[in-house]
């Protein structure tokens, strides 16, 4: 069966809701019947810049790109046609409409497609005589499916509804061959040629990035806006001429798309899309909500608010979505409600205050129900009661709640072994979904990583995980394929002697065209940034502390805390002063899993700084030890400085 990202059901219950609802459905039916799991469709979905809204869209690897516009009509409703629209009778004598003709409402889908990836040199062929055409096929074709052929009286019909473009009721049988069904649609093709080799999985996603802008990847680095450096500004869609076009993949796009009402859960690695998938959600939710029914997006720290907004911005969303750190709504509900701020000396106990509007919201002080929508983003780092408080908060006619966890990456909580949704009052059996791929990071960077965190990321799922089981999943992250530079640990004498190595990788970094607010400095605390930093600055190399600043600067490298660093990302990653993990006030475990995600912040480079021994360089040069090619230096002309 072909595979339709929206889901199946899903199209088949919207497909009530539009004006040739029934015959979109006949024709749904016969494409789900007749094409093989090679082929993907989607249905009524925005397309290209313009977001156009073609009935389907079918992809083949090895065929090509059919876009096809089904009518609804009868025969006898057909009163007047011409090469550029028809004239239909309307029901019950109440006169007659006119309608741009079905076949260019079509064709104008395909070509404003097809112009659109023919700018991008990833899809244009090479050589030969079509070079700098499509480098695949391309077709479009009308499917009337109330209207039978041999009813046809017309002797002009095949001269505005070409047969080789014109599917009819015969068409959509059931007892039709799916091979014949196959072959009616492909013999649609406007620009027809044999595909020498499949489309690779890079081209098939080049494409689906042109097809749908809402199902792009941005790069931390791409989300600065020269007009709005209050964040991590709004996003700007990588150039087609990119090499990587980043975009969901099918499981991704899938997820986002099929997502109904009530409870959902995602389980996901580090880097497996999970907050971009949400923000997917908010932008479909935001369109399908009342205007003064406001969607709210929690999460723990505020680096990661500060990206979510940034997204919700870039969309146009800001004002329908609100974005808020869990501490942050209780303190916005504690001064609207009148609750009072507990303090700890001269600032606020953010701790009381979380038990404080839990409590409220218990007694009526706080009203429930105030969101069309709730989604958590980073859930593992709630405490119960707060995860126990979010289904009270949701429109109950949506009952819209969403969850994304992932217990290795739990930094601030301890760690829940024995915990079930079930327990807050999340719903989610036969809702919850699992996303194992890492995305961000390389198979260098990842291997690392989980050979860091070690037992933390033992793989296997709950039973019935696959029914909805809502219970703690912990998986092993896959690799997506990406290779890059093996991580480096750079070890000096003296913490000044580590701040040079590093400083002079990042350099190196920045030679390479690397953006300055694209490296990312990490350090377990914020005493273990200063060293390196001022190598940066006696380098010209401006940079910036993420907790000292309100704003994201475009041009500055960027300092942080190992637990600060949790929901951003950089292409290159330097975490220093390694010899500071684990910390003895803290537990093995939480060090490991802070580690795991400082490490996974790094998208492409990873660099690590030590002058000094402990259990994570000792574990870290276990590690890399055990890899070919890996630089584990010292730099004796430094220690001299």
């Amino acid at each position: 069966m072909a595979i339709f990202p929206q889901g199946y059901q899903n199209i088949a219950a919207r497909c009530r809701n539009t004006e040739d609802g029934g015959a979109e459905r006949r024709v749904l039916r016969q494409l789900q019947r007749c094409l093989e799991d090679d082929y993907l469709v989607w249905h009524n979905v925005p397309v290209g810049n313009k977001g156009r809204l073609p009935d389907f869209v079918v992809l083949h690897p090895g065929r090509g790109l059919l876009v096809l516009e089904v009518k609804g009509w009868r025969a006898g409703a057909l009163h007047h046609v011409s090469r550029h629209d028809v004239e239909l009778n309307l029901a019950n004598g109440q006169g007659r409409v006119s309608k741009i003709h079905p076949g260019l409402q079509a064709r104008g889908y395909a070509i404003e497609l097809v112009n659109q990836m023919q700018r991008d040199p990833g899809l244009c062929q090479t050589e030969g005589r079509h070079k700098g055409s499509l480098v695949v096929p391309w077709g479009c074709g009308v499917v009337f499916a109330n209207i039978e052929r041999q009813r046809i009286t017309d002797p002009r019909w095949d001269e505005f509804f070409p047969p080789a473009n014109t599917l009819t009721r015969e068409d959509l049988a059931e007892e039709l061959d799916p091979a014949a069904f196959q072959a009616r649609l492909w013999g649609m093709f406007t620009v027809e040629f044999r595909l020498k080799t499949a489309l690779t999985l890079p081209q098939r996603d080049r494409i689906r990035w042109h097809l749908f802008p809402e199902i792009r990847l941005q790069t931390q680095a791409s989300l600065l806006d020269d007009d709005d450096a209050s964040g991590p500004g709004a996003t700007v869609a990588p150039s087609p001429s990119e090499a990587l076009m980043l975009v969901m993949d099918l499981q991704q796009e899938q997820l986002a798309r099929s997502m109904g009402e009530g409870h959902r859960v995602i389980h996901g690695v580090a880097g497996s899309g999970k907050t971009m998938i949400l923000v997917y959600r908010a932008q479909q939710l935001a369109a399908a909500a009342r205007p003064d029914w406001p969607i709210l997006v929690l999460c723990y720290n505020r680096p990661l608010a500060a990206r979510i907004d940034a997204l919700m911005r870039q969309r146009g969303l800001d004002e329908r979505v609100q974005v808020r750190t869990f501490h942050g709504w209780c303190y916005d509900m504690a001064d609207t409600y009148q609750l009072g701020i507990p303090k700890k000396g001269f600032r606020p106990d953010y701790d009381a205050l979380a038990d404080r509007v839990v409590e409220a919201v218990a007694h009526g002080r706080i009203p429930r129900a105030q969101y069309a929508a709730l989604m958590i983003d980073e859930a593992h780092d709630f405490e119960d009661a707060w995860l126990r408080l979010a289904p009270q908060l949701v429109d109950p006619a949506t009952n819209s709640l969403l969850v994304l966890y992932d217990d290795a990456q739990s930094i601030y909580r301890q760690p829940r072994r024995k915990f079930s949704f079930a327990s807050v009052g999340i719903e989610a059996r036969g809702r919850t979904s699992v996303l194992k791929v890492n995305y961000r990071n390389t198979a260098e960077v990842l291997k690392l990583a989980t050979a860091t965190a070690g037992q933390l990321l033992r793989g296997g799922e709950p039973d019935g995980v696959g029914e909805g089981d809502s219970d703690i999943v912990q998986q092993t992250p896959l690799g997506a394929g990406r290779s890059g530079p093996a991580p480096e640990l750079l070890r000096g004498r003296t913490p000044r002697e580590e701040a040079e190595l590093v400083a002079d990788r990042l350099v190196d970094a920045l030679t390479d065209g690397v953006s300055p607010a694209d490296i990312g400095i990490l350090a377990r605390r914020h005493d273990l940034l200063d060293p390196v930093e001022k190598a940066l600055h006696l380098r010209g190399i401006r940079t910036q502390r993420l907790q000292r600043a309100g704003t994201w600067e475009p041009d500055s490298v960027k300092l942080t805390t190992l637990h600060a660093s949790k929901g951003l990302e950089f292409h290159t990653v330097a975490i220093v002063g390694l010899q500071a993990v684990p910390d003895a006030h803290h537990s093995e475990e939480e060090e490991w899993r802070l580690l795991y995600v400082a490490m996974t912040r790094a998208t492409y480079r990873l660099v690590l700084g030590a002058c000094g021994e402990s259990g994570a360089v000792e574990k870290v040069a276990l590690a890399l030890g055990e890899r070919a090619g890996v630089r584990e230096e010292y730099s004796p002309v430094v220690a001299q400085v």
